[in-house]
């Protein structure tokens, strides 16, 4: 089974690691990691083209010395990832030194792993930061991530929402959220449409397959489904954000106001590559069923451009 993850949840998942930086880094683990990294993005990487490109100017940049001098595993992380990103600017795109997150990522999901990860999320609110009602009956909901819709999330998500469904506009704010699961996305935009729409399609290079993503109607609040939308944005926000943001605007269901967004649009899954190090590759690509591309290294465009700080005080003009 196939599974995407995006910016959000390799942040969150670094924020529990110990990571040890007494390694030495010989000549022959800086080769062996760089030739794991350069076979997974040849496997795995959205762009073939562009994993090759990637995979021979690292390789080449080893060859040069430029890696000779570092001897941190976090420094050579860091500095791989540089290389990389000066190839093609994929802000999904990462390699990590995390020989706990290595260790885990072989081991079977355990009961302890899920009952931590179900306490963080339920610490940030399941990603629902803030839900207000604003003078003049505006509803606010501030959205920081988006995580798995699973029977706990949802039940977040919908009390989130109950608790703006009887204004007369409703505000949401994505500034500075930085993604999650797209699976999370559609099961928002739910509450929003009356009839079963098709919002998104991922399809993933490896296997040149396609998921789709629908918003399935919510049978509650039915309110929210006729209700005005306006979305902030800032440069700040990011992958599934990014998306919610694009999925509303293209079916003309939403108000986009603030700053262009960051631009990825490339869902990503870790992938160990030796020596405890992980490349964190995107595998898929978006692409929306109305514009038939997506919003990979431009952004989402706001229909009302205004610097971030400015996006609610604008916001509240136009309702007005």
């Amino acid at each position: 089974m196939k599974t995407f993850t995006l910016s959000l949840l390799i942040v969150l998942s670094c924020s529990f690691a110990a990571i040890s930086q007494n390694r030495f880094l010989t000549k022959k683990i800086k080769a062996e990691t760089i030739a794991g990294i350069s076979k997974s993005l040849k496997e795995n990487y959205i762009f073939l083209d562009t994993a090759i490109r990637m995979g021979n100017f690292i390789s080449r940049q080893f060859k040069m010395g430029v890696y000779d001098t570092i001897q941190t595993p976090s420094v050579f992380a860091k500095k791989i990832t540089t290389d990389l990103l000066s190839v093609y600017q994929d802000g999904h795109l990462s390699i990590s030194y995390d020989p706990r997150a290595a260790e885990l990522e072989e081991k079977s999901d355990t009961v302890a792993q899920r009952i931590r990860r179900l306490q963080f999320r339920k610490e940030v609110n399941f990603g629902m930061e803030k839900a207000e009602i604003m003078p003049g009956n505006i509803g606010y909901l501030k959205l920081k991530g988006f995580f798995s819709p699973d029977q706990e999330t949802k039940v977040a998500v919908t009390a989130a929402l109950q608790f703006v469904s009887n204004s007369n506009a409703l505000i949401i704010d994505l500034r500075d959220n930085r993604g999650g699961d797209p699976a999370a996305v559609s099961f928002f935009c739910g509450f929003f449409f009356k009839e079963k729409t098709h919002l998104n399609d991922l399809y993933c290079r490896n296997d040149r397959s396609y998921t789709q993503f629908w918003a399935i109607p919510e049978t509650s609040l039915q309110a929210l489904k006729t209700i005005p939308i306006y979305i902030l944005t800032n440069n700040q926000t990011f992958s599934a954000g990014e998306e919610l943001a694009y999925d509303l605007q293209a079916q003309r269901r939403a108000l986009i106001v603030g700053e262009r967004t960051g631009g990825g649009a490339h869902p990503v899954a870790p992938e160990p590559v030796g020596n405890e190090f992980t490349a964190n590759i995107p595998n898929s690509r978006a692409i929306n069923p109305i514009t038939k591309t997506n919003w990979e290294g431009v952004g989402v465009r706001p229909d009302k451009e205004v610097i971030g700080d400015k996006a609610l005080e604008t916001a509240l003009k136009l309702i007005k």
